[in-house]
């Protein structure tokens, strides 16, 4: 039981994007979802890798920024980290803690490689 509480508290964090609300508060979520802080803090230790609240926000954070980076090349960094709740710095800094590249840096991996580059190097 105590799964699927866990596992309709995630949902609702990703279906309705309460993850990119910039200010979202642990308490916001035990007031929607009606429970007390010891008990989100159990769900999360028991579901989400004990992970701290804050860590599991950004957890989702970092996850829809990395799609969107890989699925929306139309979108900018900026766009994107307000998009997931991050100021563009902060984006930055987290998306590099957690995949060890920058945003900019994964997005130009991304990139074709240009052989005709290389060859004129040569």
């Amino acid at each position: 039981m105590d799964k699927d509480f866990f596992k309709t508290i995630d949902t609702i964090i990703r279906k309705e994007r309460l993850y990119a609300q910039v200010n979202l508060m642990r308490e916001d979520v035990m007031q929607r979802f009606n429970i007390g802080r010891h008990r989100l803090n159990d769900q999360l230790n028991t579901h989400a890798d004990g992970m701290s609240f804050p860590q599991y926000i950004n957890s989702i954070r970092m996850e829809v920024a990395y799609d969107l980076l890989t699925n929306h090349p139309e979108m900018n960094i900026t766009e994107i980290a307000r998009e997931v709740g991050f100021t563009a710095p902060n984006l930055r800094e987290q998306f590099k803690r957690c995949y060890g590249i920058t945003p900019a840096e994964y997005r130009s991996s991304l990139l074709p490689y240009d052989t005709e580059e290389e060859d004129n190097e040569l």
